[in-house]
């Protein structure tokens, strides 16, 4: 039997779309990502040797990694077909590695979309590993492990557990906590925008007042002038011209535009955005048959090969016309097969989105929708329009108005966006001609601050600064939520107080690291390392070199914050003790630990409390109050309801809803459900309190003197004899048989004749 050739893929989704292209001398199987990483429970990095990396296998991935072997050893040839990025470089390497193939062998394919040409065009041109770009991916791992795993541990001494560093993640924190400074100090303040309404109806805005532009006046006074000086005055028309313009449509997505669009238009999250784009890419049932939709989503070019705009042009003529077909234009890249470096584009331009609706969840619908249309956008011809613009003045003030006209629609054909054109009728107006101001319209308004970062905007802002690479983007924003470091307010970013406290420290004690200059500067150096410019281990070695000195100073602070005494008004809850309590930091937050800690084991949490940066720095914190209210909540409010041993019960809140817990919950481990018609009366705040106790007794005793009397009436089972019971359900109480579940007999409760 001949042998097959092994292609290896990613994902199982990409697995099964490839073996249907390259068909039965192909064996197609996944390495479902990495398969090697550096290890968890330590930095596996020898800084001493050439930071040498120490891969193992990453845990759960013993099995694939046997298939593997297996596999490769019954195949004639072994192709690694992993993205076409770093990491996708980086993960063919490793299995390289594991499989122990020659490095010298063209064994590399890759592809930019997931469709038959691409595919057999990738397979006829293999090439050797690219070591820049896994040494690129393997220097950007060990600096992200230089800055987590040397920093993170000492923001645990003094922060909490939930604390990170990440090399890039607490610069985004920076732009994200610096936008709040701004906001929080801005001081509103107000202007006036003036129109003027001149005969015929016709609007012009004020443009000048003497040699100075004015789109906003800031001084009352100058409005106050301007009210007394202008109305039912002749200003005389100096200037009119007519100008021909055009407005391009825009690019393509790449990774980034795809994030904010996503977000904007459909309210995707980064990383569902990249979620469903995967799958969208890997391949769907369309017709029968599996096809890749969209082409490589990761890339941060708007390049479109020379075969997508050909199909495009074929595809407009035939349904807008061929006066719609643009004239695309972009840098020529170096004429590769397997260039990675295109927009995210369809496969096929034909597959239009409604045609495949059904074959598409709604999220996949929506996202291929927007990729579609705004390729389709970007290959079609500008939108045309002439430009009247008059110029008409009056002593020292000069007024402005523009007006457009459309001659040719271009893209507007398929897609108008927010800051469309407006377009109108061109007045019957010259140059010295009179028109006489009507009246002003004078709007007062008030400046705002900047508008928070939203995830679309955040991206946008990451981008523009030169931090992260389009793949990384959605796990900065990701790790921001899941560390609690900030908060959402509809769509946008704000900085919690653990948030700010991490910034703070790691801008005093690792200025570079936060730095956006460096951080971004250190993004070019991974590009040169890439291209073969630089070398690797000297980027590291450099970096790790001025990193030494900040976290030495680091380390004593660390060492100096954990050793200072820091009173509070709160005594030793421990009966006898009557020590003062002292703040103390450890891996899980901040708490309150007894004085004489030694002999006594007085400790209370200090979770969810806000203790005062100032009261720290005077070495005396008071949270005396705020301790007490917080005890008040987690025992909930007191009942006239004790248990049989005398225990009193308190009402508290659950997951579930309202319950009942005894005092002594921790020795008699008693808790009560409570009926739901009690709820009901405790959400309708019918039921009475006394002293601050909530009374229960008596309208318990009275349910269960109900129930017991429908328990008697009801008897025994009529299919097995056992008893019934009182449960409760979605719609209501009902009898149940005891002998459940061999006996599932259920009944209604029938109401009362009373």
């Amino acid at each position: 039997m001949a042998k097959k050739t092994l292609v290896i893929v990613e994902s199982p989704a990409k697995a099964n779309t490839i073996k249907k292209i390259l068909g039965k001398n192909y064996e197609v199987t996944a390495s479902y990502g990495h398969i090697r990483d550096l290890p968890k429970t330590k930095m596996g990095v020898d800084v001493e040797d050439n930071f040498k990396p120490s891969y193992s296998t990453i845990k759960g991935k013993g099995e694939v990694t046997k298939n593997l072997r297996a596999l490769a050893k019954k195949s004639d040839k072994v192709y690694l077909a992993s993205d076409m990025d770093r990491e996708g470089e980086a993960i063919a390497w490793h299995i390289a590695q594991i499989l122990k193939l020659d490095e010298s062998d063209s064994n590399r394919i890759e592809f930019n979309e997931i469709t038959k040409t691409a595919i057999q065009d990738a397979v006829k041109n293999p090439r050797k590993l690219d070591m820049n770009k896994v040494n690129a991916q393997q220097a950007r791992r060990i600096l992200d492990r230089l800055v987590g795993y040397k920093i993170s541990p000492l923001l645990w001494q003094i922060i909490s557990s939930n604390t990170s560093a990440g090399r890039v993640q607490s610069v985004a924190l920076k732009l994200i906590c610096d936008l709040e400074d701004v906001i929080k100090e801005f001081i509103p303040e107000k202007y006036w925008e003036v129109a003027g309404r001149f005969e015929e109806q016709f609007n012009l805005n004020l443009y000048k007042i003497g040699d100075e532009k004015v789109a906003r006046i800031k001084e009352e006074e100058v409005v106050k002038e301007l009210k007394s000086s202008v109305p039912d005055k002749s200003f005389q028309v100096v200037e009119t011209k007519i100008a021909k313009k055009t407005k391009k449509p825009p690019l393509p997505l790449k990774t980034s535009t795809m994030q904010q669009l996503a977000s904007s238009y459909i309210g995707f999250t980064a990383s569902k955005t990249m979620r469903v784009a995967q799958a969208l890419y890997e391949g769907l049932e369309i017709d029968g048959s599996l096809k890749g939709l969209i082409t490589y989503m990761r890339t941060d070019s708007t390049r479109v090969s020379e075969e997508a705009q050909k199909a495009s042009k074929i595809f407009i003529e035939d349904k807008y016309g061929k006066e719609y077909i643009g004239n695309y234009k972009e840098k020529k890249e170096k004429g590769k097969i397997q260039d990675a470096h295109e927009a995210i584009r369809p496969t096929d331009i034909f597959m239009e989105p409604d045609k495949i609706k059904d074959s598409l969840s709604q999220d996949q619908y929506k996202l291929y929708k927007l990729i579609w249309e705004r390729f389709i956008i970007s290959q079609l011809a500008p939108v045309e329009y002439e430009q009247f613009t008059i110029l008409a003045d009056y002593d020292k003030y000069e007024f402005r108005g523009v007006v457009n006209k459309v001659t040719f629609d271009g893209y507007y054909k398929v897609f108008k966006e927010e800051d469309e054109i407006v377009t109108g009728d061109f007045p019957e107006i010259k140059e010295g001609d009179q028109l006489k101001l009507n009246n002003l319209d004078i709007k007062e308004g008030i400046t705002k601050p900047p508008a928070r970062l939203t995830e679309s905007s955040l991206v946008k802002k990451l981008e523009a600064e030169g931090i992260g690479r389009p793949s990384t983007y959605a796990t900065i924003i990701d790790t921001l939520k899941k560390r609690e470091y900030v908060v959402l307010e509809g769509k946008s970013f704000v900085p919690s107080e653990l948030g700010y406290e991490v910034k703070e420290k790691l801008s005093k004690y690792f200025p570079k690291i936060m730095n956006v200059k460096f951080t971004a500067e250190m993004e070019e150096k991974l590009d040169n390392i890439e291209e073969g410019e630089l070398e690797w281990v000297a980027v590291l070695k450099e970096f790790y070199d001025d990193l030494k000195g900040y976290l030495e100073s680091f380390e004593k602070e660390v060492e100096e914050l954990k050793n200072r005494r820091i009173e509070s008004d709160v005594i030793c809850p421990v009966e006898g003790c009557g020590h003062v309590m002292l703040l103390k930091t450890g891996r899980f937050g901040k708490y309150l630990e007894c004085d004489d800690y030694e002999n006594c084991k007085g400790r209370i949490s200090l979770k969810g409390v806000n203790i005062s940066k100032e009261e720290i720095e005077k070495g005396k914190i008071y949270i005396k109050e705020v301790i007490e209210e917080k005890e008040k909540e987690r025992r909930g409010k007191e009942t006239d309801v004790f248990t049989d041993t005398g225990s009193r019960l308190y009402l508290k809140w659950g997951r579930f809803g309202q319950y009942l817990e005894s005092e002594n919950y921790a020795e008699d481990n008693i808790r009560l459900s409570l009926p739901s018609e009690v709820k009901k009366l405790l959400k309708e705040e019918k039921i009475q309190e006394e002293n601050d106790i909530i009374l229960l007794k008596d309208i318990l005793d009275q349910i269960k003197e109900e129930e017991d009397e429908i328990l008697r009436n009801a008897g025994v089972c009529e299919k097995c004899g056992k008893p019934f019971e009182i449960k409760r359900g979605r719609w209501g109480k009902f009898l149940a048989c005891t002998g459940y579940p061999e006996c599932k007999n259920i009944k209604k409760i029938e109401k009362s004749k009373k």
